[in-house]
């Protein structure tokens, strides 16, 4: 059965994720598409009898642990359902949005009773975080636009103060650091703005009406300094990755990859096509660890294997990405994927950033592995 691509709809509490999910699922059927809905689990859970979850957190910490497992087995539980229910419409374009996913169950517990959890059923990172083909990020209303902050509008939820929300936002985002399509929805416009950029990131995801990757890349100094003080709220996911690039085909780049954390490993392979000097026509998909293998022999001899740590992070409404190469040892770039080419960026001032090379062809990750295969 071949998937359905799915995209978790997240944030903080009052941050306009069931109004963007009814708006961006308008206009995607108003474009031909089929969405569906998989529904929250603690809204379901809650509405259906146990309403009192915060009293029980409070209460009786075993027995709330185990409601928030069967929240993750809950949701994994429905997607496949709506897999099972979107193969009936083979014939159409199709979507799942998830109203939260596997990884907010995180934010509401100890990391090591999740891992925990994780590991009782024998799932990995990959299952519960980076299986999505997409993650959006709508910030609480609490940070950015506290006067439209409200608990009259969802009967679960528990945080009824401007602080209580903002400190649930924050948790649920480093939840989902670590995701390669992680896009965060803040509050510098007004809410109809808001929706206009959730819409322009689904899009992106979906390829509407062509997948346009803008990044801007910087070349830094030096890795920033792990004792620095800056660093201490910053919530940090470190990911070995693997890529190498295959024999073009009619005029596309083609890219293989692994990425790995602990004992969790997604593969993916990549089409690019240039359309401009900072735009890209982008198509990713899944493949599983065999085809991975099977298409290393396809590996362009001109090019060798990259081996990276990425350090993947939010700053101030924005999501960084890291890379530490192996080789050459003393590379570190700065990337940021933007859905406009005027979208507001703002550096994190705890890094040495000594120019932006977005345009210096040397830096892309293409030369940068056929610069490898020169030296062996």
């Amino acid at each position: 059965m071949e998937k359905v691509p799915e995209i978790v709809w997240t944030g903080g509490p009052c941050a306009g994720k069931t109004t963007g999910i009814a708006y961006v699922s308008e206009k995607l059927r108003d474009w031909g598409w089929r969405v569906l809905i998989v529904p929250e689990v603690p809204t379901i859970v809650i509405g259906g009898g146990v309403p009192d979850i915060g009293a029980i957190a409070a209460a009786d910490t075993r027995k709330y642990i185990e409601v928030q497992k069967e929240f993750i087995r809950g949701h994994l539980e429905l997607r496949r359902f709506f897999q099972r229910l979107a193969a009936i419409f083979k014939d159409e374009k199709c979507v799942l949005f998830c109203d939260r996913g596997g990884m907010d169950a995180a934010a509401y517990m100890p990391r090591d009773y999740f891992d925990a959890a994780l590991a009782a059923d024998r799932l990995t990172l990959h299952d519960v975080r980076d299986s999505y083909e997409g993650v959006l990020f709508l910030v609480t209303a609490a940070d950015g636009a506290p006067a439209f902050y409200t608990l009259l509008n969802n009967k679960a939820r528990q945080e009824d103060t401007l602080e209580k929300a903002i400190a649930a936002d924050q948790r649920t985002l480093g939840a989902w650091v670590g995701h390669p399509h992680l896009r965060i929805i803040d509050n510098s416009t007004d809410f109809e703005g808001k929706m206009r950029r959730s819409l322009a990131a689904i899009a992106r995801m979906l390829g509407i009406p062509v997948p346009l990757e803008i990044e801007r890349k910087f070349l830094l100094r030096r890795m920033p300094d792990p004792a620095d003080p800056r660093l201490r709220s910053v919530p940090i996911e470190k990911i070995a990755i693997e890529q190498m690039y295959l024999l073009p085909r009619d005029g596309a780049q083609l890219r293989i990859r692994r990425r790995s954390q602990g004992d969790s490993a997604t593969f993916y392979k990549t089409r690019k096509v240039p359309v401009g000097p900072r735009t890209r026509h982008e198509t990713e998909s899944f493949i599983d660890p065999v085809e991975y293998l099977h298409l290393q022999a396809l590996r362009d001899p001109q090019t060798g294997v990259i081996r990276k740590n990425r350090y993947c992070f939010p700053y101030r409404h924005q999501y960084f990405e890291l890379d530490q190469f192996k080789n050459p040892e003393d590379l570190v770039l700065l990337e940021i994927e933007l859905t406009e080419e005027n979208d507001r960026l703002e550096l994190p001032d705890f890094l040495e950033v000594e120019r932006e090379v977005t345009d210096e062809p040397e830096f892309e990750n293409y030369a940068i592995a056929r610069r490898i295969a020169a030296r062996f």
